[in-house]
């Protein structure tokens, strides 16, 4: 139903994703598709992205919870704790939810936290540090870990800017939705520095 892929350095977040939604579940193989153009990504402010992947229905009832705070505020840490919360009560399909929330932290630090409802929305927290970057992403039907290393990984020490990142991002979700129908390749970025 879609894909989200981040990207954290010690100085900048982007994220990535594809824009298609499909009706969940998908049967007979072949999906239903919904929208071609649903973007999953979203700045918050200009310190935190969040995206998601899975039941698009679902994710965007959690972060649209962002909406209820002047989210010209929000912090990463206080950001997380929102989606934490408002997940908890959110019922979704089968297929799951997994959100990306990436930024600068309260302390100034760069960050990408994951949250997703196999693991009942426990945020998992990863520091960027210089001279590495933080690589993330999710998909609803596919693997995506294998995607990361073939595709993104190996790219990483020949980026020289965020256009290098975001070519980088792109074809890996084009790559991806050659094998996986409910992805598509309109891609739609954000990006925090």
């Amino acid at each position: 139903m879609s894909a989200i892929l981040a990207v954290c350095g010690a100085a900048f977040c982007a994220m990535v994703s594809d824009g298609r939604m499909v009706e969940e579940p998908v049967t007979g193989g072949k999906p239903k598709i919904l929208t071609e153009q649903l973007p999953k990504v979203r700045k918050v402010n200009r310190n935190v992205l969040v995206g998601f992947a899975g039941d698009a229905v679902a994710a965007a009832r959690i972060v649209n919870s962002l909406d209820e705070y002047n989210v010209q505020y929000l912090t990463l840490e206080k950001t997380v704790k929102v989606l934490h919360d408002a997940a908890l009560t959110v019922p979704c399909a089968p297929v799951g939810v997994r959100l990306l929330v990436g930024g600068r932290g309260r302390k100034g630090d760069f960050q990408l936290v994951s949250l997703g409802s196999e693991q009942q929305y426990e945020p998992q927290a990863q520091p960027a540090r210089e001279d590495a970057y933080l690589i993330e992403g999710a998909c609803s039907h596919t693997e995506i870990g294998p995607f990361l290393e073939a595709c993104v990984k190996p790219q990483a020490a020949a980026w020289r800017s965020l256009d290098d990142v975001a070519k980088t991002l792109d074809g890996c979700i084009a790559k991806l939705a050659e094998g996986d129908a409910t992805v598509n390749t309109t891609f739609y970025r954000e990006l925090v520095m």
